[in-house]
């Protein structure tokens, strides 16, 4: 081989070899592609579009679309089918799914405790003049009447001494108070305002009874974490980081709720910002008693009887994260 046609081979192999590794190399920093999904575009679930907006997500190298979906079962089916990679979803859809052998786990708590105002009638004074009334919740069965129980049996209410009646949408709940067909019901902080407008009595804040439930929260396929335990991490710190982001950027916060929640009254911003702010835990660990709550209530006799909290979330990824 002569000088002129070593140089070229050498320059070719060269020139191969960069090709190859800025091809890898872009490769390697392509972000993960996922989607993301949640239910009720309310400030417990806020943190995912934060994590977004903020780049937090890209950042990590995750592109994220997140998508609203009609329903808790259909973000489970959804996660289920690999159609979503994360979703914010309800403690006791967690707990309903997995005993019915679903392959999900919570890996991050959004809120942990009762995240709802206890709101009455005006001539309501005492927790005794409850007793015997109609309390309006959303649905029989759903997250409503089950905080409904807690928050009413932790101050002193026996729920077999009320009557729990399914009224739907919080201004319907309402509308049975102001009527007065109904005595009390539970509502979220940004309603505080129409609440005071109507006349209405804020009884009691019902994140300050000595009460964990895991209300809402981060949840994947535990398959998800086998496959990619490095992206679920990822996912995680974003989330960790739009938690340091709301608790100390209010305006930029409160512009992003104001957009995910669609509400545009100031003051009822404001209040829900607040509320949440005290709430959301950092770090977001799952909460065994907020799981152990779950299974007492909804944990039936043959499926949920043998069943431990830690069936039902992870919390190995926030320790190797921290």
């Amino acid at each position: 081989m002569n000088k002129r046609t070593w140089t070229s081979a050498c320059t070719f192999l060269f020139s191969l070899y960069f090709i190859i590794d800025v091809t890898l190399g872009e490769g390697a920093e392509k972000p993960f592609k996922v989607r993301a999904g949640y239910v009720s575009p309310t400030t417990d679930n806020v943190l995912m579009s934060i994590a977004q907006k903020q780049g937090f997500l890209n950042k990590r190298g995750i592109d994220v679309e997140i998508i609203a979906l009609r329903g808790g079962v259909q973000v489970a089916q959804a996660l289920l089918s690999n159609s979503l990679q994360f979703a914010e979803m309800s403690g006791p859809l967690v707990v309903r799914s997995v005993l019915s052998g679903a392959d999900l786990v919570m890996v991050a708590s959004f809120v942990d405790r009762i995240s709802y105002y206890l709101i009455t009638r005006p001539e309501i004074a005492t927790v005794k003049d409850l007793v015997g009334k109609k309390i309006a919740s959303s649905s029989i069965g759903g997250s409503v009447d089950m905080v409904l129980r807690l928050g009413l049996r932790d101050i002193g209410v026996d729920p077999k001494s009320i009557t729990l009646l399914s009224a739907g949408s919080p201004e319907a709940r309402m509308a049975t108070l102001t009527s007065g067909q109904m005595a009390a019901t539970a509502l979220l902080p940004e309603h505080l305002v129409a609440v005071e407008k109507a006349g209405l009595k804020i009884f009691k804040d019902l994140s300050e009874v000595d009460v964990h439930i895991q209300h809402t929260g981060l949840v994947v396929r535990r398959s998800l974490i086998k496959e990619n335990r490095p992206m679920v991490k990822s996912f995680l710190a974003a989330i960790i980081d739009a938690i340091d982001f709301y608790r100390n950027h209010e305006r930029e916060s409160i512009e992003i709720l104001a957009k995910f929640t669609s509400i545009k009254d100031p003051r009822a911003l404001k209040d829900s910002y607040e509320f949440h702010k005290k709430l959301f835990p950092q770090p977001p660990y799952p909460n065994r008693d907020g799981f152990r709550t779950l299974l007492s209530e909804i944990g039936d006799k043959t499926e949920g009887k043998n069943a431990t909290p830690e069936l039902f979330f992870d919390r190995t990824l926030l320790e190797e994260i921290k």
